[in-house]
């Protein structure tokens, strides 16, 4: 005798079948939300992609903005107005690539901006750690060195002059001079600014000086070397026009001399754009070395 009551195992009750597709529908929760993440994360990058266009674009309106009243502003005839155009600044690069002083000139003056900040870092380093590490240091070198920012560095080339001629050893040396004051006071202050703590802890730890020097003391220092190391690079082209007028016959600040003397207003303005161009250049490369040798600066500023 059957039980009525007793299902065939081929034939799952309503309540298995309901529970099979609500254990379907549960399981497929997951998969729609890994996909909507997906999706909003997708989005959410396109926005921060769109962003950073835009902040790009946003930092160079003004400069395209300065182009074009540039550009009205000499539509007039040359001879009625003090500033060349935009086409008589090409033309007069044209010219002087066509004399084969152009690039030379540029790559000169490269050469003695590197030359000039690489001298300078080098002997403000040392300085700097000793003054901002160590008492003794600080009693002897501080003052000389304030003494010496305090003098304007085109004052000294006179000096440098007659103590190094006039080739280019002088000119090095009057950028290397302009370079020094500001790499010696940010990374000074960089290095005292250090929490001491850090150092009792490591000394208590008895932990090798390699170690402290590079974990703690570059590790801390090393923004406010990057703050003066901006500053200096800016300071190194404007010490390089002086020293350019002094026994040169190649460089930019020569091409702007020669062009002052010769009423060559096109010249002038094209030097001019070339400063920017070079310190702008500049100040790329030190915000890109910058990021890669502070990448935590980025993430905390994320």
């Amino acid at each position: 005798m059957h039980d009525s009551s007793v299902r065939p195992s081929g034939n799952p009750s309503p309540s298995t079948h309901q529970h099979t597709i609500r254990g379907g529908a549960v399981s497929s929760r997951p998969g729609t939300a890994s996909a909507e993440a997906g999706f909003a994360s997708m989005r959410t990058r396109r926005a921060g992609g769109a962003t950073r266009v835009l902040r790009g674009l946003g930092a160079w309106a003004s400069t395209v903005a300065l182009c074009i009243w540039w550009f009205l502003a000499t539509l007039s005839p040359a001879d009625s107005r003090p500033l060349p155009s935009p086409a008589e600044v090409i033309a007069a690069w044209t010219d002087l690539n066509a004399e084969g002083l152009l690039w030379p000139s540029i790559g000169m003056s490269l050469a003695r901006v590197l030359a000039g900040l690489a001298l300078g870092v080098a002997l403000a380093v040392p300085a700097a750690v000793l003054t901002g590490a160590t008492r003794l240091g600080f009693a002897i070198i501080d003052k000389p060195v304030h003494m010496l920012r305090a003098i304007p560095f085109p004052a000294l080339s006179p000096l440098l002059i007659i103590w190094l001629g006039i080739e280019e050893t002088m000119k090095v040396a009057l950028i290397a001079v302009g370079v020094f004051g500001l790499i010696y006071v940010n990374l000074r202050d960089g290095i005292r600014g250090l929490d001491p703590k850090l150092i009792e802890l490591a000394r208590a730890y008895h932990l090798p000086r390699a170690l402290v020097f590079r974990r703690i003391l570059f590790r801390g220092a090393l923004p406010s070397f990057m703050t003066g190391l901006r500053f200096a690079i800016t300071v190194s082209w404007i010490a390089l026009v002086t020293c350019e007028t002094v026994n040169s016959t190649v460089g930019i600040g020569y091409i702007l001399s020669r062009a002052q003397q010769f009423s060559r207003t096109d010249q002038m303005v094209l030097c001019i754009v070339l400063y920017a161009i070079l310190g702008l250049g500049s100040e790329a490369l030190v915000g890109a070395l910058e990021r890669a040798l502070t990448p935590w600066r980025g993430r905390a500023a994320a």
